[in-house]
């Protein structure tokens, strides 16, 4: 007797418990009878829904569903028997095999009480009698509607997102380095020229694309970062040799990505295809450098002229000297024919294409070859060049001709702002782990409506410019990982920045 009256009270206190969960939870308690008429529902539907309870009880449920997501839970519209029945409450049409079972969840569609229709998940059970028929159905149902929305959402974002990649010609790409896995987007298959059936799709496959001379460079940089898992986001340029046999110029982005499902770090980025963007970037350095040398004929024409008058006047002194007196005319001589050489070399080295060769240079030294190669110029307008330089080395990795190409720009920029002369000042110091360049000039300064505009193609404040140099000299110093910044005030001059990361090698 003891234990009956524990297991009634037992059930009592769970009853009222459950009772209490269903008033205050947002889910929707629901009973449905066999034809579906709503025998039960939680109080928890006038928040969700709209409806009061006694609105509701004793009406047909699939009233309040899609009428699209009726499917979805197995029940079909019958025919009436007779004309005055509704064909949508003759009883649960279990249609198909799929929906003969006694509990599932499914996603659908419920009217709200303004006539819209949110997303419910709803769990359910049917209870059957002892010959299998159907006597009532319990569900809970919950509000999903943000969660589709986001889904939605989501899918939208994927959709724009592929579209916008084929349309820009970007590819995709995921590697799990533990596996080996490699996974391409449909659009990488296109930037590498090759068929996804000739694909094996792991790194090994990939790596049999690259050019022979670029695999130890790519390897080093993305493997070295592949210990270290930083979030730092990488960019990396290589060759790989398609199919057909051309060569293409391929430039990565890339980020380490934890992926939380597989407990596994992956390598996700994005590629294109920049070969002919980097034929006509050459093209454009190309032109702007033989515009460059043409501009400084007048300068170098003076600056070997000088020498040549000295070989001029100690040859014909030679004729008569002897002894030590010829030897040191032999001297001098052979220092102006070195002098004439090393301005001739840096007009070639200025006029001439070369393939970018990434070295470590201390940037002093770049610097004063530049202040020294413009120095005729200088003096032709009537402007003295200073040079500010720390004592330490500032090493940068670089291409050395590249950088001196963004100097010669910045410098002649800067002298040819002074018509009148005046005095340029190049700065180098040291700033934590960058090197900064400053070029300051006492020229007129520039309007601050351009100072944004400066670096577009064909921008420039020039009347016979292109605005090309200063565009190509923006592009070479973002490849060095650092940016350019100006400065400048109405008659007061200008302050151009170049700021570029260190390098810890000692100088060559």
């Amino acid at each position: 007797m003891r234990n009956r009256n524990e297991l009634d009270y037992g059930c009592g206190m769970a009853g009222e418990l459950f009772v209490s969960l269903v008033r205050q939870t947002d889910d929707i308690y629901v009973s449905l009878g066999s034809d579906l008429t709503i025998e039960y529902i939680s109080p928890s539907v006038e928040r969700v829904l709209g409806y009061r309870p006694e609105e509701l009880t004793g009406r047909p449920g699939v009233l309040y569903i899609f009428p699209e997501d009726l499917a979805r839970i197995g029940i079909h519209h019958l025919p009436a028997e007779q004309e005055s029945e509704p064909p949508y409450i003759r009883h649960v049409a279990e249609a198909t095999e799929s929906y003969r079972v006694n509990r599932g969840v499914r996603e659908i569609r419920v009217r709200h009480r303004d006539g819209r229709y949110i997303w419910c998940r709803m769990s359910f059970i049917i209870v059957r009698d002892e010959q299998g028929a159907v006597e009532r159905i319990v569900a809970v149902g919950r509000d999903i509607t943000e969660r589709k929305r986001a889904e939605e959402e989501l899918r939208r974002v994927r959709v724009n997102l592929q579209l916008a990649k084929r349309i820009a010609g970007f590819g995709s790409f995921e590697w799990y380095p533990e596996t080996n896995e490699l996974y391409w987007s449909d659009e990488m298959y296109a930037v590498f020229g090759c068929k996804r059936s000739d694909f094996e799709s792991d790194m090994d496959a990939f790596v049999k694309l690259v050019h022979p001379e670029d695999r130890p460079g790519l390897a080093a940089y993305f493997l070295g970062r592949a210990r270290r898992r930083t979030d730092e986001e990488m960019k990396y340029e290589y060759r790989v040799i398609a199919p057909d046999g051309n060569i293409r110029t391929i430039q990565a982005y890339g980020k380490w990505i934890r992926d939380q499902s597989r407990d596994a770090w992956l390598l996700a980025g994005i590629v294109r295809d920049v070969t002919i963007e980097n034929r006509t970037e050459e093209l454009l350095r190309t032109s702007e450098k033989l515009k460059m040398a043409g501009q400084l004929a007048a300068g170098i024409a003076h600056e070997i002229r000088n020498p040549l008058t000295s070989l001029k006047g100690f040859s014909k002194l030679l004729l008569k000297a002897t002894g030590e007196q010829a030897e040191r005319y032999y001297e001098i001589m052979d220092q102006e024919f070195v002098r004439i050489e090393m301005i001739l070399g840096e007009l070639l080295v200025l006029a001439k294409p070369q393939a970018s060769v990434y070295q470590d240079w201390d940037i002093r030294l770049i610097v004063h070859e530049v202040a020294d190669l413009l120095s005729s110029q200088a003096i032709l307008n009537n402007v003295i060049i200073q040079e500010q330089a720390v004592q330490e080395a500032c090493i940068v990795r670089c291409d050395k001709n590249q950088l001196k190409q963004v100097f010669m720009n910045v410098v002649k920029n800067a002298i040819e702002a002074m018509p009148t002369g005046g005095l340029l000042v190049i700065s180098i110091e040291r700033d934590g782990t960058d090197v900064l360049v400053r070029v300051t000039d006492q020229g007129g300064g520039i309007p601050e409506d351009h100072l944004r505009r400066l670096g577009e193609p064909f921008f420039t404040t020039k009347e016979k410019g292109t605005g090309l140099g200063l565009m190509i000299s923006h592009k070479i110093i973002e490849e060095h990982d650092g940016h350019i910044r100006y400065d400048s005030r109405r008659g007061e001059g200008t302050t151009v920045t170049i700021r570029l990361p260190q390098a810890c090698a000692e100088p060559r």
